[in-house]
Formats: C-alpha cells, sequence, structure tokens
C-alpha cells in the first residue's frame, strides 16, 4: 500500500489482548520442522552468540536459522561492491566496525564459519539480504560513491518503504551483484533469503513487476545450485499462479499488523492465506506473530509476560496461522514447518548478550512444543 504507515502494534499488547479459549486443530496431526530466524540487522550478534543459538537449536533437533542480515539501520556482513569490507574497517575486539556508517558487521568469513558450524550441527543457516526493501542500510553505502549515488538517484522509489523501483532493470541487477558474493560460501542446495517484505504493491502492474522480479532472482540462484526464501508480504492472490513454486516462504503476518484499520483490510484482500500458498504448491514456514515474536523491549520478558506468552504457546500449533480468525487455520496434510523470530526494535532495549540470554527460555519452549 502506498502511503502506508508501517507500525508493528506492541507485542504485549497482543499477548494480553488474546483470550485462552482452546483452539480445534486439524485431524491431520502432522508436525514439520522448527527453526528461527535472528535479526541481525538492528542488533549485532557476535559469532560466539549465533553460535550459541545454534547450539540450542541442535540440543532441541531444530533444522534451520535465518539470519536477517540487512535493513534499514544496519547492512550486517561485509559486501564488496558496497563497499562494506573487513580491509577497510575498523576492528575492535575482533569486531569489523563500517568507519563511515560506524556499525558493526560480519566479516565473510565469519559467515562462512557460522555456515559451517550449523551445518556441523544438523543445522541450515540461511543468509538473508532484505531486497528490494527495507534499503536504507544499502542506500547509506552506496552514498558514499559517485557509481552508488548515480544508482540510488535511479533506483530509489520516493513513494515507497525505503524500496527500489522493480520497475527498473538496474534494482534486479544490483539485487544480483550484492546477493551473489554469499552464494559461493553456501554450501550446494542451500537456502539464501531476499526477504521481499513489505514493499509497494498496490496494483495489478506493481505485483507483475514483483512476480518478475523475485522469478528472476529464483532462477539466478537456482542455476547456481541454492534456493531462495521470501516473507509471505508480496504473495498476493492474484498472482499466486505467476511465482515460481520452489521458493520457500516465510508468513508472517496477511495485515501487516497495521495500525489503521482499512490497510489492515486491503492487505488481508490483497495477501495470499497461508493455506492459499500451501495449496498452490509452495513450502511454507510459520512464523506467526502473535505467537512466534519475540521483541527485544522490557515488556517481553517480564514475568507476567513470559507466563502468558507460554500459556499461548500451549495453545498454539503450526497450523495456526492467522490473528484475524484463530478458527481459520490449515487443514491440508503437508508438513508446515515453523520458526521462533527473535527480533528488535529501532533503538533495542537489550544488548546482544542480554537478549540472547533472555530469549533462551523463549527459544526452549517453543521447540519443545508439541501438538
Amino acid at each position: 500500500m502506498k502511503h502506508r504507515i508501517w507500525l508493528l502494534l506492541p507485542i504485549i499488547t497482543m499477548l494480553f489482548a488474546i483470550s485462552f479459549t482452546n483452539i480445534s486443530t486439524s485431524a491431520n496431526n502432522i508436525q514439520g520442522n522448527k527453526g528461527m530466524t535472528l535479526d541481525c540487522a538492528r542488533t549485532y550478534y557476535s559469532p560466539k552468540l549465533i553460535k550459541g543459538y545454534i547450539n540450542t537449536l541442535s540440543k532441541n533437533k531444530a533444522k534451520f536459522v535465518l539470519l536477517h542480515l540487512s535493513d534499514n539501520e544496519r547492512f550486517g556482513v561485509e559486501n564488496s561492491y558496497l563497499g562494506q569490507t573487513v580491509k577497510k574497517a575498523k576492528v575492535k575486539k575482533g569486531i569489523y566496525f563500517n568507519r563511515k556508517t560506524h556499525k558493526a558487521f560480519l566479516s565473510k568469513g565469519q559467515l562462512k564459519s557460522l555456515i559451517n558450524y550449523a551445518k556441523s550441527k544438523h543445522i541450515e543457516l540461511i543468509p538473508e539480504i532484505d531486497l528490494p526493501g527495507h534499503n536504507k542500510g544499502i542506500v547509506k553505502l552506496l552514498s558514499y560513491t559517485k557509481k552508488g549515488r548515480r544508482l540510488n538517484k535511479q533506483l530509489i522509489y520516493r513513494n515507497g518503504y525505503n524500496e527500489f523501483k522493480l520497475s527498473k532493470k538496474g534494482t534486479l541487477s544490483l539485487s544480483k551483484k550484492i546477493l551473489s558474493e554469499y552464494l559461493p560460501l553456501l554450501p550446494k542446495g542451500n537456502h539464501i533469503g531476499v526477504g521481499s517484505d513489505e514493499i509497494s504493491l498496490d496494483n495489478k502492474t506493481e505485483e507483475n513487476n514483483f512476480v518478475k522480479y523475485i522469478n528472476s532472482i529464483d532462477s539466478f540462484v537456482n542455476h547456481k545450485g541454492y534456493k531462495l526464501t521470501a516473507w509471505n508480504d508480496s504473495f498476493h492472490k492474484r498472482t499466486i499462479n505467476q511465482y515460481h513454486k520452489n521458493i520457500t516462504i516465510f508468513y508472517w503476518s496477511q495485515n501487516g499488523q497495521q495500525s489503521d484499520p482499512d490497510s489492515r483490510k486491503e492487505l488481508i484482500r490483497l495477501r495470499a492465506t497461508l493455506p492459499q500458498l500451501v495449496n498452490h504448491g509452495f513450502k511454507v514456514i510459520n512464523c506467526n506473530y502473535y505467537y512466534l515474536y519475540v521483541i527485544n523491549n522490557k515488556k517481553m520478558f517480564t514475568a507476567k509476560s513470559r507466563f502468558h506468552w507460554k500459556e499461548l504457546l500451549s495453545q498454539w500449533n503450526e497450523r495456526i496461522w492467522d490473528d484475524n480468525n484463530k478458527s481459520n487455520i490449515y487443514t491440508g496434510n503437508k508438513k508446515i514447518d515453523s520458526a521462533l523470530c527473535i527480533w528488535n526494535i529501532e533503538q533495542p532495549v537489550y544488548s546482544a548478550k542480554k537478549d540472547y540470554q533472555l530469549s533462551q527460555e523463549y527459544l526452549n519452549a517453543f521447540l519443545n512444543q508439541r501438538d
């Protein structure tokens, strides 16, 4: 939607607003794999902390972790094309800092080491570079060179949400150049994430431009021996048959957690439901925002909040995806994977180390929850 207000409803409000009612489940009681997503863009997590999360996943026989490495607040990994390299960085206590943005980032070597470490623990690590939206971090890095400033001028969608124009070939070219630096770090067959959430798709032209964009990115990574993941936001009902069906979709919300009722209603009208995506052949990972997001704020980690969250979790299963209608569940017989999302806000309250310590209780509870 253009001219939107992207305001996530406070997680704690939702925790207390949801009534504790019994939720009927599907007769087809087939539980899928579990994993997690970690927001490494708004908060820098050291390799040691990320390995700690991997250890927790491995101990509980989980299968994957997605590292959200870029967003408006930070481009959190080394990238030569964007000019963020270890050679140019300031190193402090083993952490690389961009000398211009003063933001910490992982080196490619560190990311490669984490990928290999996860693989040794039978965990797939999925690096995610958010494109073509949430690109303030990329725009900032491009602004330091004449060529980059020219690209920004050509590609930035001024009416969008820090996003690049889908109608421009340069957006696809830039996306491929950025992503191509991480493919050699991955084992063949591994996934790489492209995000593609919260972008402006409110007419057929924009929807069709996105289909061309995401299918082209998918073909690009497939040709090199890899698979693609994206978030559900841009997968709309009227174009659902046009997407490559081998794209794995992380499903967090149909209504985008909009505070404006009209915007919520419009997104529900446009966006495909989780059952629709599954029935059209997509592999979908349920990341239901009401139940499966752990947000870095003080209210999330009070004793009262932890108690209520566990009560909610005890009533959830991976077929429950719609926070607008709790009886609207997936009733098919395909396995639905799920992920706990450990997410940060623009100005996180707790340090990465403290957030890691506080979130372990939530992660272990989720991984041990059974239908």
